[in-house]
């Protein structure tokens, strides 16, 4: 009971301690709530936006409290995290919709922040950054259990209940959830960091901050099992790796060696755990963690010198691309890691962490981010190509079909890319609809070439042919639309008006989906299913020359609210990419 009322307690004080870090947890929660009832992606500006604000707020805290001490500076910083958020809000309201680029620019930037929220009690510190990432280390994986069990028993309390005694809604689990780890999971988490030494104790003598420090020493000491399983376990397995990968290396060093796609993933994940296997281990004063710390940050040195020429020499073949430039920042951080546990003491270790926010910052922000330099290089790439078999003159592209294969797969890879990221609109010399119906082999002269097998490069297609299927029976719809849908695409949305009232069709990678005045989810029609219905029954089509009726390109899904009927116009399929000219004909029951 002691233990119940002391961890209460706890959560208590880091409600009070983070109020505003409360506030963005009760939004999250709530845009949860909204996304969890209307099943759209249009609340995921706000949902990271949220998230952003309360990492900040988070951070802006442990600053005031490690930095200052009036109450003004703490509102200050507060008002500073409030700041920040609706900045990168605004940022990201420009865009259409949630793309890649924002996706992993914001991915980048909650990783920047927690590694700071790391780092900030290691500043000026008696506690090293080895202390308080294994603080920080211990509160996730106990977060994860409680957070966990307590989800897993609410989870049958709600099945014995509807089972039971009365029926629930199918949601209930999903709203349940989105407490546990949207409220309950942060808290726990929070509760368990420490305040850490600042300006208000500096000159205090430790003996003086009583129960104070005795929390931070518990926080950052090692569990007995954790030493155990990092020295007896895990760093041997990390010896039996880095064996067999130097003998690899030094079995296979050849030209071909350098542009091996599997030698950079093993090089990165090496890296990896090599620094997380040396943090954890860093106060640990055993024989096998004593010989890890001497010997592996040394072998990582050349480990990463050759992952990052390996990434440096496909970009000759390739270009950049944005995979490819987070490789090479992870591989010029991991060698200043190498080099500073090689040759700085422990205390230093925190070193690593400002290099990581300062690589995270220039790589999510213009015009040396990774999307700029890899976009600035994929269509320089594709240009090249262009000019070096005399595809573009006067600032046009002019088709040749008789160019090699590898030039064809030069181009399809960059427009491709080009393509996936939404880019094609700022390039003025290509068209914006590059992979729609034939527009890709009207412009380059020959179909798309990819180094998957024949069935991806020559593909599925099927056209309608209006003169032997003039008309079409409408009478039994109440609406028509035309549209094109391309699977690698999320930004349709047309809005209807159907017997005075007000309806939305929007659609995601592989569904229409018809929506009621309420953002009401009445329908979804799903479109590769009805694509793979078209080809399955006319396998003629897939030489791309057959002409089909209308009857053969019409498919119909329904159910008890709403008849869907698309008639695809002309339908094309490469591998898991579906595209299809269509009108869509509906009708309210």
């Amino acid at each position: 009971m002691k233990n119940l009322r002391n961890k209460l307690i706890g959560l208590i004080q880091a409600v009070n301690r983070y109020p505003l870090t409360m506030l963005f947890l009760l939004a999250i929660a709530t845009v949860n709530v909204n996304m969890i009832n209307n099943e759209t992606e249009d609340y995921l500006k706000y949902l990271f936006t949220f998230i952003i604000g309360a990492l900040l707020s988070v951070i802006g805290q442990q600053v005031y409290e490690r930095f200052f001490i009036k109450v003004i500076e703490r509102a200050v910083l507060m008002f500073g995290s409030v700041l920040l958020t609706a900045g990168y809000y605004f940022v990201i309201q420009s865009a259409p919709t949630f793309s890649i680029e924002i996706s992993t620019k914001t991915s980048i930037s909650i990783f920047a922040l927690m590694v700071a929220f790391i780092w900030i009690p290691a500043i000026k510190s008696k506690v090293t950054f080895n202390e308080s990432f294994m603080s920080a280390f211990k509160a996730f994986f106990l977060t994860v259990l409680f957070s966990s069990v307590l989800a897993a028993g609410l989870n049958l309390i709600i099945i014995a209940i509807d089972q039971l005694l009365f029926s629930l809604d199918f949601k209930t689990n999903a709203h349940v959830l989105n407490i546990v780890f949207s409220l309950f999971a942060p808290i726990f988490f929070l509760s368990y960091t420490p305040p850490y030494p600042g300006k208000k104790d500096r000159n205090r003598p430790t003996n003086e901050l009583g129960g104070e420090w005795e929390k931070v020493e518990k926080a950052i000491t090692c569990p007995k099992t954790l030493g155990i399983l990092v020295s007896f376990i895990i760093i041997p397995l990390t010896a039996v790796y880095t064996i067999i990968l130097l003998a690899y290396t030094i079995l296979n060093i050849r030209g071909d060696f350098w542009t091996n796609n599997l030698l950079e993933p093993m090089l990165v994940s090496y890296a990896v755990t090599v620094i997380l296997v040396y943090i954890l281990s860093s106060h640990l004063e055993d024989k096998f963690a004593i010989l890890f710390r001497k010997i592996f940050p040394k072998i990582l040195i050349p480990i990463v010198l050759f992952q990052t020429v390996a990434s440096i020499l496909k970009i000759s073949d390739i270009g950049i691309t944005y995979g490819r430039y987070y490789a090479i920042m992870f591989g010029i951080f991991a060698l200043i890691a190498g080099i500073v546990f090689s040759f700085l003491p422990v205390k230093r270790n925190g070193l690593i962490a400002s290099v990581i926010i300062v690589l995270s910052a220039i790589s999510i922000i213009p015009p040396v981010d990774a999307f700029t330099v890899a976009k600035v290089s994929q269509v320089n790439l594709l240009k090249r190509t262009l000019v070096e078999n005399d595809m573009f003159q006067n600032g046009k592209v002019v088709p040749n079909p008789d160019i090699s294969i590898d030039d064809k797969k030069t181009i399809t890879r960059t427009a491709s890319y080009l393509n996936n990221l939404n880019y094609l609109a700022e390039i003025d010399w290509l068209p914006e609809k590059l992979f729609n119906v034939d527009n890709f082999n009207k412009t380059f002269g020959f179909e798309e070439t990819y180094n998957q097998p024949s069935d991806r490069t020559e593909g599925k297609f099927a056209h309608i042919d209006w003169e032997r299927s003039p008309a079409v029976d409408i009478k039994n719809y109440d609406q028509m639309i035309h549209l094109y849908f391309q699977g690698s695409q999320t930004d349709l949305k047309i809005p209807l008006e159907i017997d005075n009232k007000t309806y939305t069709l929007k659609n995601d990678s592989r569904n229409l989906i018809f929506m009621d005045e309420q953002n009401k989810e009445l329908f979804r029609f799903d479109m590769k299913k009805a694509i793979d219905q078209i080809f399955e029954n006319h396998p003629g089509t897939n030489s791309g020359k057959n002409m089909l009726t209308t009857e053969e390109l019409m498919v119909t899904q329904e159910n008890d609210k709403v008849k869907m009927t698309i008639l695809a116009t002309s339908v094309d399929n490469y591998g898991s990419q579906y595209n299809a000219d269509i009108f869509v004909f509906l009708k309210i029951k």
